[in-house]
């Protein structure tokens, strides 16, 4: 669908009222930058980036998808809903997270002016990266930060790669979207109780503060797996599920989406009997995490636009906006609509 000029010039003008705010109202000015090895090229001298993992392919695919080698671990070649130019861009494998994939050898081969690698960094993380640096000769760029950071990492991954222009028009989108959802947030008079359901069968979940869970707790959602001194990934049992009984179940699985419709289980759960289970499918990634990238910012605009008003009749604008902007395609009427039922 192409993006009727009038709403072009609309977001504009968004765009433009955001700028002119003082930046310490806009984004912190924390570096994100959490650790470099190696010697960095000077921006004009970066033409060959490799992405280490499922986050900075989202990072990098919007930034620079001129320069990137490929994806670690992304696969858009099934998918119709992204540009021929994107869609051929291989699989790679990746460096960081569980299990690398992809080999030395076939790094040096492709000869990487930069590795590039984002979201929670950690001692492991570190280690990996200068580990590689030393080993291969290619400057390895760790970048910090949680989706709250999304447009300070734009920033400063675009100024690192000479895209600055572009990493301020996508930093402002995002700190739209940020400061929309905060906005939301304070009006809730009563947060909704949700539960994350991952995996096939909808027994998996995200604790409080988790970054698996992060795009909707950003909304003012209360995350029902509340477990002290925990923030990651947790196994649940039916009885458990029984005893949070939460008010909304969001899923990103249809297996589990069907599970979670159709088994006795569930059924007493007052999500299910109050018809609160909302599934979010259509894309080759996650709306809300798998992976936990700026993915993320397009998800919790989706998840906003359910509960607020304000923002739910210019969804689909904001679908075709946000495809534009990050993923450098325009998406036909059929596609975007097609998107908007499956979320």
């Amino acid at each position: 669908m192409a993006i009727h000029r009038r709403q072009f010039l609309s977001y504009l003008a968004t765009l433009a009222a955001l700028s002119a705010l003082p930046r310490c109202a806009r984004a912190a000015i924390t570096s994100r930058i959490a650790a470099q090895f190696g010697v960095l090229p000077t921006p004009e001298n970066i033409h060959r980036v490799i992405s280490a993992g499922p986050p900075t392919d989202q990072l990098l695919l919007a930034l620079v998808p001129e320069k990137l080698l490929g994806f670690s671990s992304l696969n858009l070649g099934k998918s119709s809903l992204f540009a021929d130019k994107l869609r051929k861009l291989p699989h790679l494998g990746r460096l960081s997270g569980r299990g690398s994939t992809l080999s030395l050898e076939t790094l040096m081969a492709l000869e990487p002016d930069i590795i590039i690698d984002s979201g929670n960094v950690d001692e492991t993380y570190r280690s990996l990266a200068k580990r590689v640096s030393t080993q291969t000769g290619v400057p390895y760029v760790l970048i910090d930060g949680s989706l709250k950071d999304s447009p300070t990492q734009l920033r400063q991954t675009g100024a690192l790669l000479g895209v600055t222009e572009k990493a301020e028009t996508l930093a402002l989108i995002a700190e739209q979207y940020l400061s929309d959802a905060t906005l939301f947030a304070s009006t809730l008079k009563i947060r909704p109780r949700f539960y994350l359901a991952r995996g096939a069968k909808g027994l998996q979940t995200g604790s409080t503060g988790s970054i698996h869970t992060e795009a909707i707790e950003l909304l003012g959602f209360e995350n029902v797996a509340d477990i002290a001194g925990f923030t990651g990934l947790t196994d649940v049992s039916p009885e458990q599920l029984l005893m949070w009984n939460p008010e909304v179940i969001i899923t990103q699985d249809e297996n589990a989406y069907q599970q979670i419709r159709q088994d006795s289980i569930w059924k007493n759960i007052q999500a299910v009997k109050n018809n609160k289970v909302l599934l979010f499918k259509g894309l080759p990634f996650g709306w809300l995490d798998g992976p936990p990238g700026i993915n993320r910012l397009m998800g919790m605009r989706r998840l906003q636009s359910h509960f607020d008003h304000r923002i739910a009749e210019q969804a689909t604008q904001d679908l075709q906006n946000y495809f534009a902007y990050f993923y450098h395609t325009s998406l036909s009427a059929e596609q975007c609509q097609l998107l908007m039922r499956s979320s």
